[in-house]
Parts: C-alpha cells; structure tokens; sequence
C-alpha cells in the first residue's frame, strides 16, 4: 500500500489477512478489491471498519451451501450440477470447491453433524484426486450432504 500512496489501517489490514488465509496473493487481491470500493464510493481513503468482500466464486459457492442446505430435492441437486459446472469451467479446481464447500456447509451446521460432513467431504476430495471425472464427485458430496441433512431434520422434527 505504501507504494501505490495508500494509508492502510491496521485493523483492516488484520481483517485482510484473516479472511485471506495467509495466501498473499488474496490478500494483494482483496486490498485492491477494498481500494476500488473506496474509489468507486467517493471516499479518499481506506477505513478501519471497510468491508473485505470475498470472491465471485467465493460468493458462489456460499449461496450453493445455502441452497442445498435450504432444499435437499432431485431438483436442487440438479441445479446444484449446474453451479458445479459453471465453477469448473471458470477454472476453480474441485479440490478447492469440495474443500471450500464443506466449511460453508459446516458454518451453520448442529456439532453433532460437522464430523460427518467433513469426514465425507475428505472421503470424495480423495476420490477426486484419484478419479477423471471430478462432477461425478462433487455431485455425490452435495447428494450425500442432502442425504446427512434431510436424516437429521427428520429425528429432529419427527
């Protein structure tokens, strides 16, 4: 930031590297998302309290997590495949939407089910890494989450 004269607050500096995970160029990249926002918002400077907007594809995956949670139907899954298409073929890898999938999915889960989760989502990353078809794998986690879902809101609600 000192090299483009840009005051950079440390608070928001933390924030950046928290949501970022370490990963420099997200951070790089969500700074100058941050920088653009104040621009485009007519404000000179960059403030403490500015929100870190996560990626499009981020974003993305969010609002499938919310879906599926939502929903668990023949007809969400297949409009989950869809959103799985769209992030593969905008070159996001399956081992970061399964991975990135899963800890949305976790965020607002019961803790009695967040073991089972994760522990199948690292079941199809593996198959991921060892099959070719990686759709085949990322629609059997979201089947298999629906499947985990639906079971547990039944005994609740039964």
């Amino acid at each position: 930031s000192r090299k483009e004269s840009v005051a950079l607050p440390d608070e928001l500096a933390v924030n950046i590297a928290r949501e970022s995970n370490r990963n420099m160029r997200r951070a790089i990249l969500m700074l100058e998302s941050c920088h653009v926002q104040r621009r485009e918002g007519h404000g000179s400077s960059l403030s403490a309290d500015q929100p870190v907007q996560k990626t499009d594809w981020e974003l993305y995956i969010s609002q499938l997590a919310a879906e599926i949670t939502r929903e668990q139907s023949p007809q969400r899954l297949l409009a989950a495949r869809e959103k799985l298409y769209e992030l593969l073929i905008n070159c996001i890898p399956a081992d970061v939407i399964i991975k990135t999938l899963a800890l949305e999915l976790t965020k607002n889960l019961d803790e009695s089910l967040k073991h089972e989760v994760i522990e199948w989502a690292a079941f199809y990353e593996h198959r991921i890494a060892m099959g070719s078809k990686e759709i085949f794998h990322l629609e059997a986690f979201i089947a298999k989450y629906m499947a985990i879902y639906k079971r547990y809101l039944n005994e609740m609600f039964a």
